[in-house]
């Protein structure tokens, strides 16, 4: 298995671009609780990529959100790809989660979340590119 989906950096197409997720996972009959995790990753990474790596006026069909997923033996490998501001979001520090949730700042438990449930996760800058690359066990 191996399939690439690409949708304009617009937040309305987000939806769009989960349901394309969705339906490649069920056709390669990838189980239900892979397909969940890698819809809360997506929507996590794809979510910040549109929201903050661009500045509202440069937003549109130039700009890409790329996703591509690879299947090899029991692992998926995933790798989200946008042309926004260069940003890293695996350098950000892991939210104080015993803290009261009154006295945390915004924004971290994404990121969190999707370290939990993956094997493993990287990132690097490949100009003009921010490259996330995700691997989850697929059985």
């Amino acid at each position: 298995m191996q399939l690439r989906i690409e949708v304009p950096n617009e937040r309305e197409r987000l939806g769009e671009l989960l349901t394309a997720i969705d339906s490649a996972l069920i056709e390669h009959r990838i189980a239900p609780e892979v397909r969940n995790d890698l819809q809360l990753i997506a929507e996590e990474v794809v979510c910040n990529a549109m929201d903050y790596g661009l500045d509202e006026d440069t937003r549109g069909p130039q700009h890409l959100i790329v996703v591509d997923i690879a299947r090899q033996e029991n692992r998926l490998h995933v790798e989200f790809r946008d042309t926004g501001k260069p940003f890293d979001p695996l350098s950000q520090p892991v939210p104080e989660l015993e803290a009261c949730i009154l006295d945390r700042p915004l924004g971290g438990l994404g990121v969190h979340l999707i370290r939990e449930i993956a094997e493993a996760v990287s990132y690097e800058r490949d100009e003009p590119y921010n490259i996330l690359r995700v691997v989850l066990r697929a059985a």
